[in-house]
C-alpha cells in the first residue's frame, strides 16, 4: 500500500475462496460508476512475539514485527477491536514502531523494548521489563500474499481492496491454518462516507461468499490456529464388517 495514503476506515471480510475475489470485482464493474484498476501484488509477514503464559495477549497488548516489500518494522501497540467500521480501543491507544534490519533480533532492540514495555505496563509499579523481555519468543507467524486493486467513482470516493491469501503458523502447538481474507480501506475525505457504506452495503447484500468480521489478523490467527483437527479413522476390518452386516439387512 502507497505511503501516502492515510487510511481512514477499514472494513474486513472472510472470503469462501479465492474465486470470491473475481466475484467482487465483477460487482465493482456492475455498479457502473466505479472504476477499478489493478494496483500490486505485495508479500508480506507479520512476526508476533509473546510469552508462553501468553502474558501480552492477557494484558491486551501486541508486539510484532512486520516485512513488506524489503522494509521491516518493529511494533508494539495497544491490541485493538472494530465495531462499526470505528475502532473501539480496550485501553487508551499507544504504538511505537522502530525501523530495524530484516534478520535483527529482538534482544539486539532491547533498551527500546524495555523502555516501550514500561510505558505499556505503566500500572504495574514492580514490573520488570528486562526479566519480561527474557521471556518473549515468536508467538504466531502470519505469511500473506495481497492482490491490491484502487477502486475509484466520480465523487471522489478512493478505496483499496487487498484480497489476502493468509498462511498462519502457531509456534506454541505447531498448527498451520489457511483463509482468504478481503480487506476494504477508505482514502478519501469525509464527504464520501456515504458512498462507501453504500459500497460496503452493496458487497454485504449481494455477495454471501463474504462475511464480514471485526476482528483483527493476529485474532484471526488465534482462533484459526487453536486446535489440531483430528482426524478419526475407522479400522478397514470394521468397515467391511459393516457393509456385510448391512448387505444382510437387505
Amino acid at each position: 500500500m502507497r505511503k501516502l495514503d492515510k487510511i481512514r476506515q477499514k472494513q474486513r471480510f472472510y472470503m469462501f475462496s479465492e474465486k470470491t475475489k473475481d466475484k467482487v470485482l465483477e460487482l465493482n464493474s456492475f455498479f457502473g460508476k466505479y472504476i477499478m484498476n489493478f494496483d500490486d501484488k505485495i508479500k508480506k509477514t507479520f512476526t508476533y512475539y509473546d510469552t508462553p503464559d501468553h502474558d501480552l495477549e492477557k494484558a491486551n497488548i501486541v508486539l510484532f514485527k512486520t516485512q513488506i516489500n524489503g522494509e521491516t518494522e518493529l511494533n508494539m501497540a495497544t491490541e485493538k477491536v472494530q465495531t462499526n467500521i470505528r475502532y473501539t480501543l480496550r485501553t487508551n491507544y499507544k504504538h511505537y514502531t522502530k525501523q530495524i534490519r530484516q534478520f535483527d533480533s529482538l534482544m539486539k532492540h532491547k533498551e527500546w523494548l524495555i523502555e516501550n514495555f514500561k510505558s505499556m505496563f505503566f500500572s504495574s509499579l514492580n514490573f520488570d521489563a528486562e526479566f519480561f523481555m527474557r521471556k518473549l519468543t515468536e508467538a504466531y507467524t502470519i505469511k500473506t500474499v495481497s492482490r491490491e486493486y484502487r477502486s475509484a467513482n466520480v465523487t471522489g470516493l478512493k478505496i483499496t481492496y487487498s484480497f489476502d491469501k493468509d498462511t498462519y503458523t502457531n509456534h506454541f502447538n505447531g498448527v498451520k491454518a489457511k483463509g482468504n481474507i478481503l480487506t476494504i480501506y477508505l482514502h478519501s475525505p469525509e464527504s464520501t462516507d456515504a458512498d462507501y457504506n453504500d459500497l460496503m452495503g452493496k458487497l454485504s447484500r449481494y455477495l454471501k461468499e463474504l462475511t464480514p468480521t471485526t476482528e483483527t489478523k493476529i485474532m484471526i490467527a488465534r482462533k484459526m490456529t487453536a486446535h489440531k483437527i483430528v482426524k478419526i479413522k475407522t479400522p478397514k476390518n470394521k468397515d467391511k464388517k459393516n457393509q456385510k452386516q448391512n448387505a444382510i439387512k437387505k
